[in-house]
């Protein structure tokens, strides 16, 4: 990264090149794949507060059609955060369309360097997710930020945006049909699955499920 360069735009797009090029070294990732993740379009936007990331497929043209990644500058909470996220929708762009966060998704993050089981929700991020040559990278990638960081108000009326926890990640935009509300939105159950490699999924009305699948031990997370 040049001197200059020091943008959060440009750690985010930095963080990228060595997840990709530790792959490509170590033999966790095809030469498609990271050609895949290379043409993906990387925008750190703005969001609403709601969510930390999304990956929109297809949705950027460049004679060939390549995935949006979006990291959402409202929802961040450290440099460490915006980058795990950032491997979690990379993750998506590997599994595809459809793939939510089971089974293909959960390989493609541990194939990206996830060291700890990868959640679709709640992920709390840390250094300790990643494998230590890695985590050097990060932090010597993260000491050359110097553009500042989000300083949105997070409380009280008046101050034009009230916090809200950051939602489950959506999987990508597409991956389900239906409305959010109204005829054809579905159930309004929250979807919960274990971490088998066939994962056992209940609906429940409530945000969060404190069970725990017999056969795999692990809790169930949102899907």
């Amino acid at each position: 990264m040049q001197e200059h360069d020091n943008t959060t735009e440009a750690f985010l797009s930095a963080v990228r090149d060595a997840v990709v090029a530790r792959g490509e070294q170590s033999g966790t990732l095809s030469a498609e794949q990271c050609a895949k993740l290379r043409a993906a379009k990387l925008l750190y936007g703005l969001g609403d507060g709601s969510y930390r990331g999304v990956c929109v497929y297809e949705a950027w043209e460049n004679g060939a059609k390549h995935d949006v990644i979006e990291i959402a500058a409202r929802a961040q909470e450290s440099w460490v955060q915006i980058a795990g996220t950032l491997v979690h929708e990379m993750g998506h762009v590997l599994a595809g369309h459809g793939a939510g966060h089971g089974a293909e998704w959960k390989i493609a993050a541990r194939n990206l360097g996830f060291v700890k089981r990868p959640a679709a929700a709640g992920q709390c991020y840390s250094l300790s997710l990643f494998p230590q040559d890695l985590r050097f990278a990060l932090h010597a990638m993260a000491t050359t930020i110097g553009d500042g960081h989000p300083s949105f108000r997070t409380f009280g009326a008046g101050t034009g945006f009230v916090f809200r926890m950051p939602r489950p990640c959506s999987a990508g935009i597409g991956t389900r049909g239906g409305k959010s509300r109204g005829k054809g939105s579905g159930s309004r159950l929250r979807l919960f699955e274990c971490s088998c490699e066939t994962p056992v999924k209940v609906r429940a009305a409530r945000d969060e499920l404190r069970a725990t699948c017999d056969d795999c031990g692990e809790g169930f997370h949102r899907a």
